[in-house]
């Protein structure tokens, strides 16, 4: 498994995050601080993050005990967010051991007035913890109707929905040392800084319909672009290069044979693998104009721009390559 984001604090240091995303890594998740104490590499790996042109998000560790504790990190947090710009959410992270007894409902509030407060100061937030603290400590269904998840599930699968899952740790290029790897499941998360609509699920509901109308894929309509959504669009795909005579398995895996099925779609092309593409390039957080069929300007401007943000030849013609790019995770 290739992470596709990586979580990093004062316990990575030197990174050369060039070679970080050479290695496929998209996105990196820097430690701002702790308690109300700032990480001493924050500044670091934010400027060279960013020099790199990666997705960044942020995380904030937790050592409150009340309500008022936890305000207090988020309003510390906020100041060395300041005249920072984020791609991702800002997390907060819950899993010190010393905070277990307080019981559910009292975590649940100091998680909910973290975020609140950082929220009314124009953030995106959202939430880390493990399966056990969703399950014992922390109220799971009612922070995912509000917050982003990020799940730290160290398996070779996660045992509840997320944005992104935390499977474990490895060595990536670039930095000296393991650390911490993560799958982002749910690419709306990430905000549009090319263009796109990423921040908005409703884009992906919109998709998740439109897949449930046409294909009869079951979908969950929950503005989550994960790998069943990922599956129900290769199996569009699939069904509709063999409306074509590609003869393929519709298994929702975009194999060899699947990609050497795909034939180039270029502006001024109409039909339904126009359409899939559309829902591809949505889900991806790009804006195409809607879902009908016709490769016009605003789909050919979103195919440049997801070639150009992906490292593709920006050609504006969506080929193999493309679509390949387009369903990996």
């Amino acid at each position: 498994m290739k992470p596709n984001c990586i979580d990093i604090s004062t316990w990575q240091q030197n990174i050369d995050f060039n070679k970080v995303k050479a290695a496929g890594v998209t996105s990196v998740i820097i430690r701002a601080g702790f308690s109300t104490v700032k990480d001493n590499q924050f500044e670091n790996h934010y400027r060279g993050a960013k020099a790199a042109g990666l997705n960044i998000g942020a995380y904030w560790y937790s050592y409150a005990y009340n309500t008022y504790e936890s305000a207090q990190e988020a309003k510390a947090c906020a100041k060395i967010l300041k005249g920072k710009s984020f791609d991702l959410p800002v997390y907060y992270d819950m899993e010190e051991a010393g905070q277990i007894p307080l019981g559910m409902s009292t975590l649940t509030d100091v998680a909910c007035s973290f975020l609140e407060t950082l929220k009314a100061d124009g953030y995106r937030v959202g939430i880390y913890s493990s399966p056990s603290w969703f399950t014992s400590c922390l109220n799971y269904e009612l922070l995912k109707t509000k917050y982003s998840i990020w799940l730290a599930h160290w398996s070779g699968s996660h045992s509840r929905p997320c944005d992104i899952w935390q499977y474990g740790v490895g060595s990536v290029s670039g930095v000296s040392g393991d650390c911490d790897c993560n799958i982002i499941e749910n690419t709306a998360v990430i905000s549009a800084n090319s263009g796109g609509n990423a921040d908005d699920t409703g884009a992906v509901k919109e998709v998740q319909g439109w897949l449930n109308n046409q294909f009869g894929s079951g979908l969950d309509v929950d503005g989550i672009y994960g790998k069943l959504t990922r599956g129900a669009l290769i199996k569009a795909l699939q069904t509709a290069l063999n409306n074509k005579g590609a003869n393929l398995e519709v298994d929702g895996i975009y194999g060899a044979c699947t990609g050497l099925a795909v034939t180039n779609l270029a502006a001024g092309d109409t039909g339904d693998l126009v359409e899939i593409l559309q829902a591809m390039l949505i889900c991806r957080g790009y804006t195409t104009g809607g879902l009908d069929g016709i490769f016009g300007a605003q789909t050919d401007k979103a195919v440049r721009a997801f070639q150009s943000d992906n490292g593709l030849f920006v050609d504006g013609i969506a080929g193999k390559a493309t679509f390949g790019t387009l369903t990996s995770l």
